[in-house]
This record gives structure tokens, sequence and C-alpha cells, in this order.
């Protein structure tokens, strides 16, 4: 049998299907599907082509759930700004999948915090354009400046520091992002004039 599911995370509400066998071990299969609860006939569709995709390879299938939970944490974190512990164990126990798997897949992608964003969230490019281009002792140094490590942020919460794989600016090599806006072509000294302009 294939049933909704409601998982309430912060102040956010996240909708799965679910559908479970029994053989030599309780299995559960899960697809997220939104923050938005589908009305009954779209439900209807969703969890008959859902059915359909779990019976004809549940081994693919299971594997593929590993991008559901890549989605919905990245829609955590952008409701929240960060992953907590407390969401990660939540969501283990809501979706019945162990809370080892979801950190292992926090940890596996540089893109997810752990800890709130500061007010100005630096997001250093290290790209392979902008790693040839130095990329990586730029990163130093803000560390440096700031005394904090990438993915962590200031005890006055101004500023969080991320390493990126790319923010689509090569040409601008070396490149950072505070928050949405690109800055290029970047060196020491234009660094900290960059932060020290920022209230």
């Amino acid at each position: 049998m294939v049933f909704l599911k409601e998982v309430q995370l912060g102040n956010n509400s996240y909708f799965f299907l679910f559908y479970s066998i029994q053989n030599e071990k309780f299995k559960p299969y899960i697809r997220y599907i939104g923050k938005k609860k589908p009305n009954t006939e779209y439900l209807n569709s969703l969890k008959k082509k859902f059915l359909k995709d779990v019976k004809s390879n549940p081994e693919l299938f299971e594997k593929k759930q590993k991008k559901n939970v890549i989605i919905m944490l990245q829609e955590i974190q952008e409701n929240e700004g960060y992953i907590s512990e407390e969401n990660i164990i939540r969501l283990s126990k809501e979706i019945n999948i162990p809370a080892t798997h979801i950190y292992g897949v926090l940890t596996f992608y540089t893109y997810f915090r752990f800890n709130p964003p500061g007010k100005y969230n630096i997001a250093v490019c290290n790209g392979t354009a902008c790693h040839v281009k130095n990329s990586v002792s730029l990163i130093r140094y803000i560390e440096n400046i700031l005394d904090i490590k990438v993915n962590e942020t200031t005890k006055d919460k101004k500023f969080s520091l991320g390493s990126v794989n790319c923010i689509g600016a090569c040409a601008k090599a070396p490149a950072m992002m505070i928050n949405n806006t690109v800055y290029g072509d970047l060196d020491e000294e234009k660094i900290k004039k960059i932060l020290d302009g920022l209230e």
C-alpha cells in the first residue's frame, strides 16, 4: 500500500510517498513530493507512478532514494539556513532512514551547513578555473582574517565561510559569492576591502 506522509521540520512541512515490502526484512521505499500537499487527483497519479517504479526495479529505485534525500536536505537548508542535528534525527525517524546515512550525504557535499549562516555568507569558488588561480590560498587568507575555518561562522554571527565547486563565474576567476553578489578577479587586498566594506 502506498500512503502519503507529512513530515514537520522547523516551521515547514514536507510530503513523502511511502511504500513498504515485507520480505526478509522490512524495506521502506520513499519518494519526496515537495512542500505542498498534492490534491487528490494528482496524488492518485503520483501513487500509481511511484508503485510502478518501485515494482519494476526495486534495487534501482532504492539507489535513487539517495537523490530524494539530497533534494529534501537542500530544501531544509534553503528554508532553515542550515541542517540542524534535531532535523537530521527527526527526518531519520520519520522516513525510516538511518541518521548515519543522512550524515553521510551531508558530509559528502560541501554545500550543506551544520551551523546557522552568518549575516554574510561567503562562498569561495574552488572550481578548476579558480583553483588554478590560487583560490585555496585566498580561502586560507579569509580564514585567517576572520579567525574561522571553512563551514564555520564568526562568533559575532556576521560572517560564515564556505568553499563551493563552481559559482558560474569562471571568466572572473578567482571568484567568490557573498549572499547573492558575485565578486571576481580577487586577490588578498581586494578581499580585505570587500569584507571591510560590509556593515
